[in-house]
């Protein structure tokens, strides 16, 4: 199953970045690999040749002089945007994470993508920040980042749980920039039938992918309004849940239009040192072209604020019940 990496996951890294100088000589070869993946394996053909021949044309002027790791992987990263304006396209000094990409296959938990097993990850209780119940009964769930896997998937039944016989659920996106599951479709797996059409997701090679939602084994799925706040730093695979449960009707999506990254993508090593995100797949509505590339989800209310968000939802959930016992 193809996903979204998360952004943050694979950002520059501070902790051995500092001081770290890049030659000409380094910088050419890693221009010249980049645009070799890039033509290979960018989604839509067309424009992983006009990326490359981006990057080509611009050698001279990108390889001149030694700079350092973060100046230069943001100034290849600059030019691969401006060209396509996909910002699942970027170059990053990352060595640790290549000596992961270029080690043999391994057996058992060390084969595990790093992004779901890692310490950060652990650290981070696999994105679930906060979970509570607000005034009126409402339950609260806030996701810092996306990362369902087998590890992660009994905190995600407790946080349901915990919530279940709330009046109404809000699931907080904001500033969640993406991420991925190992399992599948799960979360959106509460809220709408198993089995339920969710994306499409087109390849280069024309085998596309269908992608529905998994209920997980014993669960009671959660059936109250559901409400989800989004903004502009809401990306990625946060932005596929909204997107999705959007165009069925299944939630209210409040606050501000997202970031717009909707292209799934893979890092593959630039040398030892760098490594280049490629989007790789384009998930649709199925049956349609519906995309939230670059147009981001657009919210049904929206405010101008992030203090604004849930006193808009609570006076909606508000007006409802008034109605409802009217």
């Amino acid at each position: 199953m193809k996903k979204w990496y998360a952004l943050m996951a694979f950002g520059l890294c501070l902790s051995t970045a500092y001081g770290q100088m890049v030659t000409p000589a380094e910088k050419q070869a890693v221009i010249r690999q980049a645009a070799q993946l890039l033509e290979q394996h960018y989604v839509y053909p067309d424009k992983g040749k006009t990326l490359a021949a981006a990057l080509l044309q611009q050698e001279k002027q990108l390889a001149q002089g030694t700079d350092s790791v973060h100046v230069f992987a943001r100034a290849v990263t600059g030019l691969l945007r401006k060209t396509v304006k996909d910002g699942h396209v970027f170059l990053r000094y990352n060595p640790e994470m290549i000596k992961e990409l270029k080690a043999p296959p391994a057996k058992g938990d060390s084969a595990k993508d790093p992004f779901h097993y890692d310490e950060r990850a652990v650290n981070m209780n696999f994105g679930f920040a906060e979970t509570k119940i607000l005034p009126g009964a409402v339950g609260y769930i806030r996701l810092s980042e996306i990362n369902l896997s087998p590890n992660s998937v009994d905190i995600l039944k407790a946080a349901m749980v915990f919530v279940q016989h709330t009046k109404a659920l809000v699931l907080d996106l904001r500033d969640n920039g993406g991420g991925g599951s190992a399992v599948g479709l799960v979360l959106e797996g509460y809220f709408v039938k198993d089995g339920t059409p969710l994306l499409e997701v087109k390849s280069r090679d024309g085998k596309n992918e269908l992608m529905k939602a998994q209920a997980l084994s014993g669960i009671k799925p959660y059936e109250k309004p559901l409400y989800i706040l989004v903004n502009d730093h809401t990306a990625s695979a946060a932005e596929a849940i909204a997107f999705e449960l959007q165009h069925l009707k299944r939630a209210v999506i409040v606050g501000q239009r997202s970031a717009g990254g909707a292209h799934m993508n893979e890092v593959y090593p630039a040398n030892d040192r760098f490594l280049l995100s490629v989007s790789v797949a384009a998930p649709v509505f199925p049956g349609t072209d519906h995309s939230w590339e670059l147009t981001g989800v657009q919210p049904d209310i929206v405010t101008t604020n992030r203090e604004e968000d849930l006193p808009a939802v609570l006076g909606l959930i508000k007006k409802d019940n008034d109605t409802a016992q009217k």
